[in-house]
């Protein structure tokens, strides 16, 4: 439920039901509540309608039961004891309301209520009269001829909206489970095609690769809203691909006008340190400036790589290798070391992979140092590689007293260091793991780096093997 109320789609879609279903509990009120009134409206309009055209007709030969039965016709919905005419002969210039009516006496008890006047009929009088203890709509109708009053009790519409009512409520009950599906229905597809450009946006926008910024969302076909968003992004976007370029060309620049003069450094301290007296001050100096020159050309190596793979120029020479072979080569390699370290794990034999063999050498090489540079005194290093549903995995592991938990969040920043600070304690430039894990994407692949109990370090490399081309055993 909680991941419901996260999604966009799940909250127009639930506000579409509840919308439903909130206008079908309002129209029921609204009904139950103003219906009464409109249905009285309806019973007058047409009791009004019925003199109007009494008065138009000639009614010498009409009787009271005939007039009667005409205005249960026009009314339709009342019964005959709620409907009432009383008829009299007028007399010549004598005004007639309903106080001074010739058949006054009827209504003796009678409490007489005069509304406004109706402006669409001004010869019909209207009145709300009380008697035997029940509430009529009467109308007064004087034509040159006759004197209509005719009467319709008051709970006719009450009555009839009763009626009304629960016939409606029968077939509601009846028909709701069908509405509500139906309602769902169309909420479900008015929310798709209400967020369908939002849909395409979206893969839109996950189609653009921060290595390729020249990418643009089109927005040809859709709604102006929309449209404003997209322009927004596209400029964005062409904001960032400037700046991108504009760093990784300095960083590619800077990086290519470095090497040449580290490489003439390095070779006049190598002369310069052939030509001065072993052991001497002198020489233990300038072994430490070659060293220093060492790491600027390392530096400036993983700097032009990285560089590349940022702007997506980072050349791939693929071919098919025996990774387990390679992986070999550098456990023998550890045991040179002094003082060695222990190496264990198990590594599947005869694992093929199509890699660039000198990229893929760099990041085994990456993460070997790592995992000398950061061990602790006679400690160990775990490596196991196999092949499994057509993926590579290389796991390199190692006790450490140096790498919190917290550095696993930014391992692969550029120039961070495990040590927790640059000091020179531990060699090393910071760029390593993130050059490996640009390698590991050149291969489709990836890199993963995790700390447990602040003293175990993993290190993960994945990649996909092609099923048609790879060849291993166990």
């Amino acid at each position: 439920m909680f991941g419901l109320s996260k999604s966009f789609y799940a909250k127009v879609f639930l506000l579409f039901i509840v919308t439903t279903l909130g206008m079908y509990v309002l129209n029921q009120l609204l009904v139950g509540r103003i219906g009464g009134g409109q249905m009285r409206k309806v019973f007058i309009e047409r009791q009004i309608n019925i003199n109007l055209r009494w008065a138009k007709e000639p009614l010498i030969e009409k009787t009271d039961d005939e007039l009667k039965e005409e205005l249960l016709e026009t009314i339709h919905i009342a019964r005959p004891d709620e409907v009432r005419i009383f008829t009299a002969i007028p007399e010549t210039s004598k005004s007639y309301s309903f106080n001074n009516l010739p058949f006054t006496e009827k209504f003796q008890d009678a409490k007489v209520l005069i509304p406004e006047p109706d402006d669409d009929a001004p010869q019909v009088e209207r009145a709300i009269i009380t008697f035997e203890n029940m509430e009529w709509n009467a109308t007064k109708l004087i034509t040159p001829h006759k004197i209509i009053v005719a009467l319709v009790n008051t709970q006719a519409a009450g009555r009839h909206m009763e009626d009304f009512l629960e016939v409606r409520m029968r077939t509601i009950k009846q028909i709701f489970p069908f509405s509500l599906t139906m309602s769902i229905l169309a909420a479900f597809f008015v929310t798709r095609k209400t967020l369908a450009p939002i849909k395409r946006i979206q893969n839109s926008l996950r189609a653009v690769d921060t290595r390729d910024l020249t990418t643009r969302v089109p927005h040809q076909g859709e709604d102006t809203e929309f449209r404003e968003f997209i322009d927004v992004f596209n400029n964005m976007l062409a904001r960032l691909e400037r700046g991108f370029l504009q760093a990784s060309r300095f960083s590619s620049d800077a990086a290519h006008e470095l090497r040449t003069p580290l490489t003439i450094m390095q070779g006049y301290i190598e002369r310069a340190i052939f030509e001065t007296e072993p052991g001497s001050k002198i020489q233990i100096q300038l072994r430490l400036i070659s060293d220093e020159i060492e790491r600027l050309s390392s530096i400036t190596q993983k700097l032009l790589l990285l560089a590349q793979a940022d702007g997506g120029q980072l050349k791939l020479d693929f071919e098919f290798i025996n990774v387990s072979d390679m992986l070999g080569e550098l456990v023998e390699d550890m045991g040179l070391l002094e003082p060695p370290i222990t190496t264990r794990g198990t590594i599947q034999k005869k694992i093929l992979f199509e890699t660039d063999r000198a990229l893929l050498q760099q990041l085994l090489n990456n993460l070997f140092t790592n995992a000398v540079k950061y061990n602790i005194p006679e400690g160990w290093i775990d490596i196991t590689a196999w092949a499994e549903e057509n993926k590579l995995h290389i796991r390199l592991s190692n006790p450490t007293d140096s790498i919190s938990e917290e550095f696993a969040s930014k391992a692969f920043d550029r120039f961070s260091r495990g040590d927790g600070a640059h000091n020179r304690k531990v060699d090393g430039t910071g760029l390593g793991l993130s050059l490996c894990r640009e390698i590991a994407h050149a291969h489709q692949g990836e890199l993963s780096f995790d700390v447990f109990d602040q003293r175990i370090v993993t290190v993960e490399f994945t990649a996909p093997l092609k099923k048609s081309t790879s060849s291993y055993t166990s």
